[in-house]
């Protein structure tokens, strides 16, 4: 309530809600200003359960981030505590680090770089082939413009380090960046989650939070409607020591970074300019309600959106369902800045964890150094030990030997020292470099520890060790390998998530045509079009699904394998060259060497072998098919011509054989006709002797010297 009897202000007064305003400029006024809608009476409520929310899991996980936060300076060689370090600084030694653990932290991460994975969109249905293909290259190419390797690397380190990562996926205002859909990387020490979640994708978790601070001119022009209160929580969070037990709203972990920022501003003896920044808090968080669910279709599941003219083609397929449905906000630790509906359509987070390993008691992280850390604070202690008994030397000597031990002591520990005793006493110097020795063996086993317990073995860091045979060099890689598959695998998880939460705002968001530029292995640049009106390039009518193809991350395992499957193919060949062949295409897949993919292709090419994960057929292959088609068809003609000319040929000796029976027919009868006639000539001269028996005599001379014997004489 305000004093309404002090008639005289002149100036603006306006309560917490901003109800009313008295501008009192003679006599009194009341101007009716309606509130604004973050200081209703919702939004206040709101806004108490959830800053509560968030100081309780700030509470929870203030122990384990303290953890994390050290497990990151041991990466970072940050090693020695003050108290032990200012010990040694006492005794003339430097706090040296042996960051055995970083080496081995470091062959993981460069790992992960060097087996890159890779991914493509498969669509739901046959006929969808081609705008998942699009999809897939439009996701090629936002990967490229976002430098998502980078962001996901350093996701990979945090999970490595301390535990977990996080990366992020939204939408932003296309006049910002090339694109409206972005990737990034989000620091473990910004986040907070729901810590009773229990599912690796956080999918049953209630809650997550993450804190910025911003500076306070940015935050004005962000929420230029908030300006008062952003001013207000910046005063209420002038920060002298950040790290005290008094600002409930941040840890060590996450406010050391701003805490150092002004601690080092701070130093200058004249500072005109001191940067204000007030803390941000930015909330997504899952409401439970009834909402009406697409059933069937493409868009199955989904909420129902009637402003989504793809979602109204499917209105009678609509049930109510009990849905946690999706909301964000914006605070600062004391006011509601802005709080909303996720504009999001798949209605998950959009910060996606990459763990490392997780407690069994309550599911926080932890990393690979939090195992390591006992082990490496051991080998650090270990050589300072052995440098101060290297560096020094024992005396024992009657208690009047020396009239200054101080200067005593010091002469003692120099290399060129003068040590002054009292004549006829006792005085022994006692070196004891065994015991040097002694730490630095044991060093060495920690070293040594450091490697079984973590994995990372001598085989693996390429050095050389007692391990001669090469089936005992790779048994060796393949244990380490093992030891640390976790992070890999919870790695390929992560960016599954990644993959279908980016799959699904570009089927929410890129409505409009566009042209864009991928590029192959060889940098070839090649251009693919979306949404140009076709409805085989339409991306956002259909459904896909985003596969990962998991590059092994054990180089060596399966450099190890690809060697056993070519000794085999090898011992096959002499006796079956054929199966050398036709496995040569798979031999190549296998082994890691640059453009694998289109070495393989030109094999199979080459062999007529075909992609076996292919689900149609390439151009290539498709033309491959018709070039094969072409030389069967000319085959089968070629012998069908051949078969006709032999047809032919047989058809023409048919012929002159029945010529040549024909011809023999013919003087087979001439012989018939001929002996026929020669008879009647015979009979009729038979009769005529007959008819004059004088002139047989004459006509048997006549016959013999024909050459024919009469039938008397042949008698």
């Amino acid at each position: 309530m305000f004093d309404l009897e002090n008639e005289s202000s002149t100036h603006l007064v306006k309560n917490k809600k901003g109800a009313d305003i008295f501008d009192h400029d003679g006599p009194a006024t009341v101007v009716s200003i309606k509130p604004h809608p973050m200081d209703s009476e919702e939004n206040i409520a709101l806004h108490g359960k959830l800053i509560s929310y968030y100081r309780q899991e700030l509470d929870r996980q203030a122990p384990n981030r303290y953890e994390m936060a050290i497990d990151e300076d041991y990466f970072d060689s940050i090693q020695w505590d003050e108290e032990s370090a200012a010990i040694l600084r006492q005794r003339g030694q430097a706090p040296l680090v042996y960051n055995v653990t970083a080496t081995s932290v470091r062959w993981v991460l460069g790992t992960e770089k060097q087996a890159r994975t890779d991914f493509k969109v498969l669509p739901r249905r046959k006929e969808d082939g081609t705008a998942a293909e699009r999809k897939s290259s439009l996701l090629k190419y936002l990967n490229d413009i976002n430098r998502l390797p980078f962001s996901r690397s350093r996701a990979f380190k945090d999970s490595v380090v301390v535990g977990i990562g996080w990366r992020e996926v939204g939408i932003q205002d296309e006049a910002d960046s090339e694109e409206m859909i972005y990737g990034r990387y989000e620091s473990w020490r910004n986040m907070l989650w729901d810590s009773s979640a229990t599912d690796a994708d956080l999918s049953d978790a209630r809650y997550q939070f993450r804190n910025k601070w911003v500076d306070v001119d940015a935050a004005t022009a962000l929420l230029p409607d908030r300006k008062a209160q952003i001013e207000s929580a910046a005063v209420e969070s002038n920060r002298f020591s950040l790290t005290s037990s008094s600002d409930v709203n941040g840890d060590e972990a996450m406010d050391f970074p701003e805490y150092s920022l002004e601690e080092q501003t701070g130093n200058r003896a004249v500072v005109s300019h001191r940067r204000r920044r007030v803390r941000l808090i930015e909330g997504w968080f899952k409401v439970p309600s009834r909402e009406k669910r697409i059933t069937k279709g493409p868009w199955k599941g989904q909420i129902y959106d009637g402003n989504d003219q793809r979602h109204t083609e499917y209105i009678e397929s609509l049930a109510e369902r009990l849905t946690y449905v999706m909301h964000y906000c914006i605070m600062t630790p004391t006011d509601m800045l802005h709080v909303g509906r996720s504009p999001y359509r798949h209605n998950r987070f959009p910060f996606i964890p990459v763990w490392g390993y997780r407690r069994g008691r309550d599911g926080l992280p932890y990393g690979m150094i939090r195992g390591l850390r006992d082990i490496q604070d051991d080998i650090n202690k270990r050589a300072a030990k052995a440098q101060f008994v290297l560096a020094t030397n024992k005396i024992v000597a009657d208690d009047d030997a020396f009239k200054d031990l101080e200067t005593t002591r010091s002469e003692a520990a120099r290399p060129d020292g003068i040590i002054l005793k009292k004549r006829g006493s006792d005085v022994k110097l006692d070196t004891d470099r065994a015991l040097a020795d002694a730490h630095l063996n044991l060093m060495q086993m920690g070293i040594q520890m450091i490697q079984q317990v973590g994995g990372v073995t001598d085989e693996l860091l390429a050095r050389k060790t007692n391990a001669v045979s090469g089936v005992a060099i790779e048994r060796r890689q393949s244990q380490g390998s093992l030891v640390v598959s976790d992070f890999f695998d919870n790695l390929l998880f992560s960016d599954q998530i990644h993959g279908e939460i980016w799959l699904s705002l570009i089927e929410q968001f890129m409505t409009e045509q566009k042209q864009f530029r991928i590029t192959n292995m060889r940098g070839k640049a090649d251009f693919v079009e979306v949404n140009s009106g076709l409805p085989d390039d339409d991306i956002t009518r259909t459904k896909a699904d985003f596969i990962m193809s998991e590059a092994d991350y054990r180089a060596s395992v399966r450099q190890s394998q690809t060697d056993q499957l070519i000794e085999i193919i090898a011992k096959l060949a002499p006796y079956n060259p054929q199966l050398a062949l036709v496995m040569l295409d798979l031999i190549v897949e296998s082994m890691d060497i640059h453009n694998r993919d289109e070495i393989v292709k030109r094999i199979r090419k080459l062999t007529g072998q075909s992609d076996p994960d292919a689900t149609e057929p390439s151009e290539e292959e498709l033309q491959a098919q018709d070039a094969e088609a072409q030389q069967q068809m000319f085959q089968q003609k070629l012998a069908q011509a051949n078969l006709r000319k032999t047809e032919a040929e047989a058809a023409v000796k048919e012929a002159s054989a029945i010529v040549a029976q024909n011809e023999a027919a013919l003087k087979q009868a001439q012989t018939v006709s001929e002996r026929v006639s020669a008879q009647q000539q015979a009979i009729q001269g038979s009769t005529a002797i007959a008819a004059a028996p004088a002139a047989a005599p004459i006509a048997d001379h006549i016959l013999k010297q024909a050459g024919q014997d009469s039938q008397s004489t042949t008698q």
